[in-house]
C-alpha cells in the first residue's frame, strides 16, 4: 500500500460520565498521508535519497527510541502527530481535524500517533487503520486518552491494541504515548468489533 493512501478512522462519539464513548453513527474515514522519516545522515556524509521517493515497500524507518514497560507495553519518547499533520500534503486533512470537537480531535490525534508508533516500532509493520473501541470503550479526558481494546489494522489483518495518549492543551502535539501490540484477531470477530475488511486502506462493501 502506498503511503499516500492511508486511512484514518474517525469515530463520531457522544459524551456522557463518566466520559465513555458510545458509538453514534459508523466512523467517517478521512485520508492522511503518513510521513517516512527521514534517515540522519552524519556531519560531512553524502545525503541519502528521502524515503518518500523510494518505491513503495523499500522505505526503512529509523528505530524509535523507546522504554519498554511492565507487561510488554512500550513507552514511547519520540512523537511524530504532529509532523504528520504539518506535512503539506495534508493541509486539507489538518484543516477538517480543526473543525472537529475537542474530543473528536484528541481521537484523531492519538489515531495518527498510535499508527506512526507502531511503523516506526516494527519494521515492514505499516498500519492503515485504527479502531480505538474495537473490544472495549476508550476513556477520554480533557488532554488524554485510554484505548485498551482498540485494534490496527496492517497486511490485510487487525490486530489487538491498547495504548493511552496525552496531549497538549491545545490538542496539536502529542506529550506521551505508550502501547502493546497484540495478537491478530479472528476475521470471524471481526464484524462484532466493528471491524471492517479494508483494501488499499478502504472499506469493502
Amino acid at each position: 500500500m502506498s503511503v499516500l493512501g492511508h486511512v484514518l478512522v474517525i469515530t463520531l462519539l457522544a459524551i456522557e460520565a463518566p466520559r465513555h464513548f458510545t458509538v453514534e453513527q459508523q466512523p467517517l474515514a478521512v485520508d492522511v498521508v503518513m510521513v517516512p522519516p527521514v534517515e540522519v545522515v552524519p556531519d560531512g556524509g553524502p545525503a541519502s535519497e528521502p524515503a518518500a521517493t523510494l518505491p513503495e515497500g523499500t522505505a526503512k524507518p529509523s528505530p524509535l527510541p523507546v522504554r519498554p514497560s511492565t507487561g510488554g507495553r512500550i513507552t514511547a519518547t519520540d512523537y511524530f502527530a504532529a509532523a504528520v499533520l504539518d506535512d503539506p500534503r495534508n493541509r486539507e486533512t489538518r484543516e477538517t481535524i480543526s473543525t472537529l470537537t475537542s474530543d473528536e480531535r484528541l481521537i484523531q490525534l492519538c489515531n495518527i500517533e498510535a499508527m506512526e508508533q507502531l511503523k516506526h516500532w516494527k519494521a515492514g509493520f505499516v498500519p492503515n487503520s485504527v479502531v480505538p473501541y474495537a473490544t472495549a470503550d476508550p476513556l477520554l479526558k480533557a488532554a488524554s486518552m485510554e484505548a485498551p481494546g482498540a485494534a490496527v489494522h496492517a497486511g490485510g489483518k487487525w490486530y489487538r491494541l491498547s495504548f493511552a495518549c496525552g496531549a497538549t492543551a491545545d490538542l496539536t502535539r502529542v506529550a506521551s504515548f505508550s502501547f502493546k501490540l497484540g495478537r491478530p484477531i479472528p476475521q470471524r470477530e471481526w464484524e462484532q468489533n466493528s471491524l471492517p475488511e479494508l483494501v488499499e486502506g478502504e472499506p469493502t462493501d
